[in-house]
């Protein structure tokens, strides 16, 4: 089947979950494998973005003759805007001869129907080519060819591993030649280490050398071996580059605390218009120097925006932004969209769930797991539960915020395995300082401690960070120890709910409290710690 477009072609390319694209087909990247179905595809780099990849033809239009019906009717995005102005760029630039290949192309019957006007319809449908047909019958299976005899198979090339040599090879290079065999049968490789041996050997006095076998590395007596130096992880990892397409939709936000701030900015930087709203005004003029809009109450940011999130510290606050004077719920027509990404208990979420349906809008719960450091990179974790369509209108921001997204279904199963995780993660905080503070009474260093850790299967950077924390008594907030506290309570009601027991994550909560009590609220969560050094 012949393409309808060629390479060079600028074109609209719409791919599942994003609206149509400027973009124009290009030759395929070794590096981006095609996917497997068999209905025609191009390789389209899309404008704007600077990212490429496989789309169907069925979803692929030319794209001047297309320009009025895929350009947004309202307000254009500022990424998409650039986009736009890139390709008409291109488009000016092109040979008039490439120009007029951008109009809608004939098919072959209408060509063929304007050369032989006079043709009768019956000779104008192409002839049938039974040379391509398959020839009818059966197919002999063919055999395939043993490549390896009694069963062997080649191993896998070895990983070294600092201070381990290359393996020696065995098998037939070990072997002794037997008597009248010629040096050419030998592979080419080995005869030249062989020639390389006997070179080195016949140059030596003293007695006749060990039989050193084919394949073994000769070492040099000049340069002795460099001890192998191992990098830490933390120095050889890169944060992968996001090449993100923004929805056209507008998006507003409602929360700029510790991990609301961190998600706007990487929003902002992905290309989304977002519109802003805090209860601290100042906070809002911030990220208008960023390029965000400010909101004056959360319900004018919902009737000006498509899309709303929201990132607040406890139930008692997200019922007051969703239910309170000016509140999220009188903004909520049909159509508007609310996606909470707080920590908060199952019941609350289902009574926002029940409030924004009833008016005909669309709710997500989709909290986050990770700290500041991860809401500042975008390496948040998302937890989505509820609506799918909306799920799947959110893609592009749940990209820019986060490093992996999940789907858990029903309404309810986000605040439960948010919980869960905060259970596990405070219990683990706990039981860290509880070791650091018995470590300091029995005479031990804290450090040695923190470094043998480090060496054993409990290496992770939550130990390294919280536990130098606890020993330099710094608790600058990455996570507030309130907040923490308030999960495992959370959390211990969850198991009340099916009479599941939950012994030490009980214990911690005790020792939450205690900190809190004595003043601890506001540090950060290793300041648990400030509990158990007593």
């Amino acid at each position: 089947m012949a393409s309808k477009f060629r390479v060079g072609d600028l074109v609209w390319a719409k791919m599942k979950g994003f609206p149509a694209w400027p973009g124009k087909v290009i030759e395929p990247k070794p590096e981006v494998k095609r996917p497997s179905n068999k209905k025609p595809m191009h390789f389209i780099f899309f404008y704007g973005s600077e990212n490429y990849a496989w789309v169907f033809e069925e979803n692929t239009f030319l794209y001047a003759t297309n320009k009025d019906k895929f350009m947004p009717a309202s307000r254009i995005p500022k990424g998409f805007k650039e986009a736009v102005e890139a390709i008409d760029e291109a488009l000016e630039a092109m040979p008039t001869q490439m120009k007029n290949r951008q109009n809608d192309l004939p098919s072959i019957d209408e060509e063929l129907a304007t050369i032989f006007p006079e043709r009768p319809e019956a000779t104008k449908s192409a002839h049938r080519d039974y040379t391509r047909e398959p020839l009818t019958g059966k197919t002999k299976k063919m055999k395939r060819k043993r490549l390896f005899k009694n069963h062997e198979r080649r191993s896998p090339s070895p990983v070294l591993v600092d201070g381990e040599e290359p393996p020696v090879e065995t098998a037939a290079d070990d072997a002794e030649t037997p008597e009248g065999a010629t040096e050419q049968k030998m592979p080419r490789k080995n005869e030249l280490v062989k020639k390389a041996i006997k070179h080195a050997t016949a140059s030596q006095s003293g007695p006749s050398p060990k039989k050193i076998k084919l394949g073994t590395p000769r070492k040099s007596p000049k340069k002795p071996r460099m001890p192998s130096v191992r990098i830490p992880s933390e120095l050889t990892t890169r944060k992968p580059q996001k090449n993100i397409i923004p929805t056209p939709c507008k998006i507003g936000f409602l929360g700029l605390g510790i991990m609301g701030s961190g998600m706007v900015r990487n929003l902002l930087k992905s290309g989304h218009e977002v519109t802003v709203w805090n209860r601290t005004i100042e906070k809002c003029k911030d990220f208008a120097a960023l390029g965000a809009l400010p909101g004056e109450t959360p319900c004018d940011v919902v009737q000006s925006c498509d899309i709303i999130f929201s990132s607040v510290a406890n139930p008692a606050a997200l019922k007051d932004l969703v239910f309170g004077n000016c509140g999220v719920l009188q903004g909520i027509s049909p159509g508007k969209s609310f996606v909470d990404m707080s920590s908060v208990d199952v019941e609350t979420i289902t009574d926002i769930n029940e409030a924004i349906t009833m008016r005909n809008g669309r709710f997500l719960e989709a909290p986050v797991f990770g700290s500041k450091e991860a809401s500042e990179d975008g390496q948040l974790v998302v937890l989505a539960a509820g609506d799918r369509d909306l799920y799947d209108d959110c893609l592009s921001c749940f990209e820019a915020i986060g490093r992996k997204t999940y789907y858990l279904g029903e309404i309810g199963n986000g605040a439960r395995m948010r919980l869960v995780l905060s259970m596990v993660l405070g219990t683990v905080i706990a039981g860290l300082s509880e070791g650091m503070a018995l470590a300091g009474k029995v005479g031990l260093h804290q450090e040695d401690l923190l470094e043998i850790l480090s060496l054993s299967s409990l290496n992770c950077s939550l130990f390294r960070s919280k536990g130098y924390a606890m020993m330099e008594n710094s608790y600058n907030p990455r996570a507030l120890l309130q907040n923490q506290q308030k999960d495992m309570r959370l959390s211990l009601n969850l198991g009340d709910e099916v009479d599941q027991p939950l012994a030490v994550a009980a214990a911690a909560n005790e020792m939450y409290k205690k900190a809190k009590a004595r003043g601890y609220g506001t540090s950060d969560v290793a300041a648990v710690f400030r509990a158990a050094d007593i």
